[in-house]
């Protein structure tokens, strides 16, 4: 027997099968009209009392009467006699209204004392139910307005024992939420054990049909899920999921038990929701089957119509939706017959799935013109959709089930041609493979060999163009910059070209850590802005401070962003790149995105490609290997992420890779500052060659003048880092202050001095290249010497730490040896800068101008003619201003304020014997008992607005000396109203230049004083006006 006749057969079969399983006896009752009373009383004595209540009834429209006032209105003849099940607007011509039903039932002789039952299923209607004067079933609240009514969608099941051979069964009824009000079900009664059992039958078949149908879709959907290609798997699933679902409606206990506590008004949308979403999934079903023949615009148009549905069910009330609903029902009577049409056409195009459609669809029409007449009160029937759709699904899924199975097949016997082929050519493989490494070794040897020579050019190329630009002309010049850049290009290919040799080998293996991603995105944007150039980008880092920590080895996440944004900043000549980052799927998802000329989609296919490049016409630039993008595709996948871009010509291109999250963010690794034993020895410290490198840093330590240890301040956000970074410096040597941050680095630097500072290039918030450039807004190379530690040497780190303004760097893991004498080079440096400096300074004031000496010797030689008590005085003055030049404690970083006051006022007494009323002294001058500053400032000040304020003007002028007290500091200020200054003679002043012979004095006040206190002096001036010079002094600045 051929297939197709086996399936004709087996729909038959299920079909027959599943409707005789759900037999009933009531599928075609006779309707009982009995001048408004039902009597069984001559049925049933052989065979089970169990039977509809259908029929006709006594209706009280728009009265709630009790059993007693129904008896009363029965007797007068009161009620209109009208047919159950039935809606309000068939019998009132209302939607909404309400009213009570009456009918006597005459039961059986035999069944007089038995438990009978009245089984009512789920209403549209709020009722309440009795049996002559006792109520035995309710469902919501009956009202006379939809104020006091309250609807439930539950079935009900009243029991009650027959006390004579006719009851009168009286119902109050309300609706005001459907159209479809009334009692629109049929009411069923009879022995109570025969409806239990006529309940559990059908709710057990039902639920084996739903269930399976429920099953067999979840298997679907699972299998389209793991072979993501099967979209017509997944379309199916979930039709048969929804059928099962939206059949729960139908079978009342299982719709109480699983949506028990939803609202009636949600339960009726829900039940229309489900119709129309399964009613759209059926439809994009068909067109899948049938997509040669079937209209995508007719089918997208279907769809609108159900989505419409849908929100429009969700957003308004039931009797609009409802009402909507039936009326766009008759769109149905159209889309069969066009379905009709396409399931034709696609008969005669042998479409597999065509003539059981053609069956199914008619089977579905049939069971839906059933359900529709029953629901119409047309006839009486058993609803027979769900058998219907059942069979339809078994049918589908046995079709698909062989269709998949001769894919499979088909693909079992490619795949044993394919070994076959692979077999008659394994030699030739082998072959290719012995070809690829060749070359491949090749370019790795090649790659080391050149990259020596080429750094020798790079370097003397740089030589050149550093030391000797005054004997090359602009174009020379212009030519080694490209010459430079060139090598520079050219060295990083050899470094890709040993990547992609080392990638192919498996000889990369990461190191992951937990990672700040910001702040390493902030070093690489600092390296590529040498390669900017002339171009008119901006770079632009939007990733939050607080962005969770991920886990990644740290140069090679840094050889990513690099390569990325390289890549960006090559095909971009203006506009603005931007680095962004978001959580999405639990990974880190970071976006560069670019506004350059863009790619086409045929380069975009490639682009990740080894050795593929952008056509030359298309980027307009040309050039490039094409090796960078696939080291960062294989790096990426290395560390468990994903690579991919998107881009439009002319417009630009936006880079996403993923990299996974560390466990907890990046704040939370800050909070591990405790210390161990094992912390430390996992430190990476780097083996010196030398054996005896403990030795070399002892015979170093020796070496260092012990009178003095440099003050060293290391800034590094691990704290094992700091640790360690300690115990390799000796504290008998050095004094080491430790900090987590640029930002509290900073803070460290008002009112204390430094020796030395100490960072880690890689922080978060403020890298170590930024802390350096805010460090040298305030001291210069020699005043504050700064040594980086970078994990990469590689030039383009080197550069970006020099051009900060660093002194110096040292390549982690740290040697300890290196350290050591980096340090001591730099401490040694910076100590020698500030005994000049301190030296220096005495050495300005022991160089008292002769005319000064012989100015004032004259002024004693005259007063002892004239007042012997004033040149005794004067000469007390000269005698004091003379020792207090050549004291000792002169070349001490601080002493008290009060000798440098003994001596000003010394000074100023002389210059006021010489000058009289030219030269007027203020002293405004605070407690200053316990006030240290640096010797020779004061004195500095008061000479300079002596000589270069006051006495410039012929009629003189007025110095005042101000010293306030503040909270925390002391404030010192020097004021004249003399000649002042503009502000290019103020530059001119404090631009310090190897040969100046002139302002020295002024230029080391501004440097000792900024080497203790991080600021130097504060000049306002105003020419024709006069000066003012201000310096502040902390009240820790007792260091000595």
């Amino acid at each position: 027997m051929k297939f197709k006749h086996k399936l004709y057969l087996l729909v038959f079969i299920v079909t027959l099968f599943m409707i005789l399983v759900i037999d009933d006896s009531s599928i075609f009752a006779e309707q009982i009209d009995s001048s408004r009373a039902i009597d069984f009383s001559n049925e049933f004595h052989t065979d089970e009392f169990y039977t509809d209540l259908d029929g006709e009834w006594s209706f009280f429209e728009k009265k709630l009467l009790t059993p007693g006032e129904v008896k009363e209105q029965l007797i007068n003849g009161n009620g209109r006699a009208v047919t159950l099940p039935d809606s309000f607007e068939t019998q009132t011509g209302e939607v909404n209204s309400f009213g009570t039903y009456s009918t006597t039932i005459k039961i059986p002789e035999e069944y007089v004392g038995e438990t009978l039952a009245i089984y009512i299923p789920y209403q549209y209607s709020a009722y309440t139910l009795y049996i002559d004067q006792t109520e035995i079933s309710e469902n919501g609240v009956v009202g006379e307005n939809s104020a006091s009514h309250t609807a439930e969608m539950a079935p009900e099941t009243g029991y009650f024992i027959a006390q004579s051979d006719e009851v009168l069964l009286t119902m109050q009824v309300s609706s005001f939420d459907h159209i479809r009000g009334g009692f629109e079900n049929s009411i069923y009664l009879g022995e109570a054990s025969v409806v239990a059992q006529k309940f559990n039958t059908k709710m057990i078949v039902t639920l084996f049909i739903n269930g399976s149908i429920f099953i067999i879709g979840l298997f679907m959907v699972l299998f389209a899920w793991y072979r993501r290609q099967e979209h017509l798997f997944l379309i199916f699933g979930l039709f048969a999921m929804l059928i099962s679902v939206r059949a729960l409606f139908s079978v009342p206990f299982y719709y109480t038990l699983i949506f028990l506590d939803m609202p009636w008004l949600w339960g009726t949308r829900l039940e229309y929701i489900l119709t129309e979403a399964t009613s759209m999934f059926y439809v994009i079903l068909l067109w899948k089957w049938h997509e040669k023949e079937f209209s995508k615009k007719i089918m997208y148009g279907l769809v609108a119509v159900h989505v419409s549905l849908i929100v429009i069910t969700l957003f308004t009330q039931p009797v609009f939706f409802q009402t909507l609903f039936f009326n766009v029902f008759y769109l149905t009577i159209p889309t069969f017959f066009y379905v009709i049409y396409v399931i034709s056409k696609s008969i005669r195009n042998n479409n597999r799935y065509a003539k059981i459609n053609l069956i199914g669809m008619g089977l579905i029409f049939l069971a839906f013109f059933n359900d529709f007449a029953i629901g119409q009160n047309w006839y009486q029937s058993f609803p027979l959709m769900l058998p219907a759709v059942g069979a339809y699904v078994m049918i589908h899924v046995i079709l698909m089930s062989k269709g998949f199975a001769d894919s499979v097949r088909k693909t079992e016997q490619q795949n044993k041609q394919l070994i076959d082929l692979n077999a008659s050519n394994e030699d030739l493989a082998v072959e290719l493979q012995k070809e690829i490494k060749q070359k491949d070794d090749f370019l790795a040897n090649t790659s080391h060999e050149l990259r020596n020579p080429l750094h020798g050019i790079i370097n003397i190329a740089q030589s050149i163009l550093h030391n000797r630009p005054e004997q090359m002309d602009e174009k020379t010049q212009s030519d080694l910059k490209l010459q430079l850049t060139i090598g520079h290009h050219m060295s990083r290919t050899l470094e890709d070209l040993l990547d992609i040799t080392r990638l192919k080998e498996h000889r990369i293996h990461l190191q992951k850590e937990r990672l700040d991603l910001q702040s390493i995105t902030n070093v690489v944007v600092d390296m590529l802005k040498v390669l900017i150039g002339k171009k008119n980008i901006q770079m632009e880092v939007r990733i939050p401070s607080d962005f969770p920590g991920v886990a990644a080895d740290k140069n090679r996440l840094i050889q990513i962003l690099f390569n990325l944004l390289h890549n960006a900043v090559k095909f971009t000549d203006e506009g603005i790149i931007t680095i962004e980052a978001e959580i999405h799927e639990g990974k880190a998802q970071i976006h560069i995105t670019d506004q350059g000329i863009g790619m086409d989609k045929k380069t975009l296919r490639t682009i990740f490609e080894a050795y593929k490049q952008g056509d030359s016409s298309i980027t307009a630039i040309g050039g490039g290997h094409g090796l960078g993008l696939n080291i960062c595709r294989q790096l990426v996948e290395m560390h468990g992420g994903k690579i991919n871009a998107s881009s439009v010509l002319g417009e630009g291109s936006v880079f996403t890779f993923t990299l996974p999250l560390a466990e907890g963010s990046f704040e939370e690794s800050e909070e591990k500052t405790t210390i161990t034993p094992m912390d430390m020895s996992e430190f990476p410290i780097k083996e010196t060659p030398i054996a005896m490198n403990h030795a070399m840093i002892k015979a170093f330590i020796k070496n260092t003048p012990v009178s003095y240890r440099p003050r060293i301040l290391a800034v590094d956000d691990d704290p094992v880092n700091l640790q360690v970074l300690t115990n390799i410096l000796s504290k008998d040597q050095y004094m080491v202050e430790t900090v987590t941050s640029g930002k509290e680095a900073l803070k460290q630097l008002e009112g204390q001095e430094w020796d030395l500072i100490i960072s880690d290039v890689m922080m978060p918030n403020m890298s170590g290249y930024d802390l350096t450039g805010s460090i040298r807004e305030k001291f210069s190379i020699s005043e504050l010497p700064i040594l980086l530690l970078t994990a990469r040497s590689n030039q383009e780190d080197v550069y970006t730490g020099f051009l900060s303004g660093a002194n110096d760097y040292v390549t982690k893991p740290v040697d300890a040896v290196e350290l050591n004498v980096r340090v001591q080079a730099l401490t040694n440096l910076q100590a020698s800068v500030n005994e000049r400096i301190e030296m220096e300074a005495a050495w300005l004031q022991a160089q008292i101008r002769p005319h000064f000496l012989f100015n004032t010797l004259n002024a004693i030689v005259s007063l002892s003619e004239i007042d012997t008590s004033r040149m005794t005085r004067l000469l007390e003055n000269f005698t004091h201003f003379l020792q207090s030049s050549f004291y000792l404690k002169n070349v001490d970083k601080v002493f008290p304020l009060k000798d440098e006051l003994d001596l000003v006022e010394s000074y100023l007494y002389i210059e006021k014997e010489r000058f009289k009323d030219r030269l007027r002294i203020n002293w405004e001058v605070d407690e200053v008992e316990d006030v240290m500053i640096p010797p020779l400032t004061i004195q500095t000040l008061v000479e300079n607005a002596v000589n270069h304020g006051v006495l410039k003007r012929s009629g003189g002028g007025l110095i005042t000396i101000r010293i306030l007290k503040g909270d925390g500091y002391t404030e010192i200020s020097v004021a004249d109203d003399g000649v002042g200054m503009d502000e290019e003679k103020i530059n001119e002043i404090f631009n310090i230049q190897p040969d100046r012979k002139k302002g020295i004095g002024l230029v080391n006040t501004e440097q000792r004083l900024k080497g203790l206190y991080g600021k130097g002096l504060h000049v306002n001036s105003t020419p024709g006006l006069g000066t003012t010079m201000i310096f502040t002094v902390p009240e820790t600045s007792d260091r000595t």
